[in-house]
Parts: structure tokens; sequence; C-alpha cells
């Protein structure tokens, strides 16, 4: 007969054999989910892309804060990546679509997209998303001390930087084109780009 030993902390203590291989499954999961709706929503393969490297950019950021403050990857931390990738999208999201659809050359699109939508982003998502976060520093439970107000915290940061700082910069460097042509026949007006 088959004899194992056996106790309730076995099972808390297993999630730590397969935790990395589970945590970037489901982030590949979670990154190509965003990629097929960010497909379907800008129809365009280019900013898909660039909108999966920021947030490829942001998780791997995430988790080097994570090393520097000493935060275990167990199960509670995994949630709170893949969640954290689902809220890092609208670092970046609205920024490459006011890119794609406003005209001129790269830089000019980076800085107009920049200036419509980059104060909503900053006040609407930054300044939000920090102040419900600074509220769980105050939190008599390490837990929430730790795997919340810290993790949180470092994503709004390296959020923001990397939506308002680092995408404008890479957009204007190799973003995607503009959806709409200055047409030929009237230089002042802006049609569609069919195809």
């Amino acid at each position: 007969m088959d004899i194992f030993p056996y106790s309730v902390f076995y099972i808390f203590f297993e999630q730590y054999l397969d935790i990395w291989k589970t945590a970037l499954m489901n982030i590949a999961i979670a990154l190509g989910a965003i990629f097929i709706v960010s497909l379907v929503i800008t129809s365009s393969l280019w900013s898909s892309g660039m909108i999966i490297l920021v947030l490829a950019m942001i998780v791997i950021d995430l988790l080097g804060v994570m090393a520097v403050l000493k935060i275990q990857l167990n199960a509670v931390s995994v949630v709170n990546i893949l969640m954290s990738i689902g809220i890092a999208v609208e670092f970046c999201v609205h920024l490459v679509h006011a890119f794609s659809v406003s005209c001129g050359d790269r830089s000019q699109r980076a800085q107009e997209a920049l200036s419509t939508i980059g104060a909503s982003v900053f006040s609407g998502i930054t300044l939000t998303k920090l102040v419900g976060v600074i509220v769980l520093c105050f939190a008599k439970s390490e837990i929430f001390v730790v795997y919340y107000f810290q993790m949180y915290l470092a994503l709004v940061i390296i959020g923001f930087l990397h939506g308002l700082v680092f995408l404008p910069v890479i957009l204007s460097m190799i973003g995607p084109p503009s959806r709409y042509l200055i047409s030929d026949d009237a230089p002042m007006e802006t049609e569609l780009l069919v195809s």
C-alpha cells in the first residue's frame, strides 16, 4: 500500500513548486487577451503591438520592484500582477488611440495626443488611483500594506511613467501610421483612410 505524509500546511507550500510557471502562463494569457481586444478595437497590429510592449515592460518593472521590496511571488502577488495588467492598459491605450487618429508627422501626433488626452490620463487615472492607494497605507493588516499598498503604488508610478513619459517618446520614433490622411483636393479637410 502507498503511504505518504499529509498535512494541511503542505497544500499552502505546494503553491511554490509551480508559482513561476503559473504566473508566466497567466501573464501570457492576459497579454494575449489584451492584444486581441486592442486589435479588434484599434484595427492595427502596430498599435496593438506597442500596447503589449508597454504592458510587458510595466509587468517586468513591477516584478523588479517586488524584488527590491522583497515581496514574495505567491498566490496573492500573482493575482495582483494579473490585475495590474488590466489596470495598466488604461495608462497607454488612450494615448495610442489619440496618436493614431491625429494628423501630422509622428512628433506632431505624439505632441497632440499628449496635449489632448495626457491631462485626462494624468488626472482621471493616475491621481484617482493614487488617492485610492494611499488609503491602504494606513491599514493595520500587513498583507494590505505589503501586497496592496506597495504593489499598487508601484503600479501607479510605473504605469504613469511608462504611459505618459516613455510611450509618447516611442510613438514619436516608431509609432503606427495615422488613420487619417490629408486630402490632395482639399488641403484643410481630412478623410478617413480606408484600407
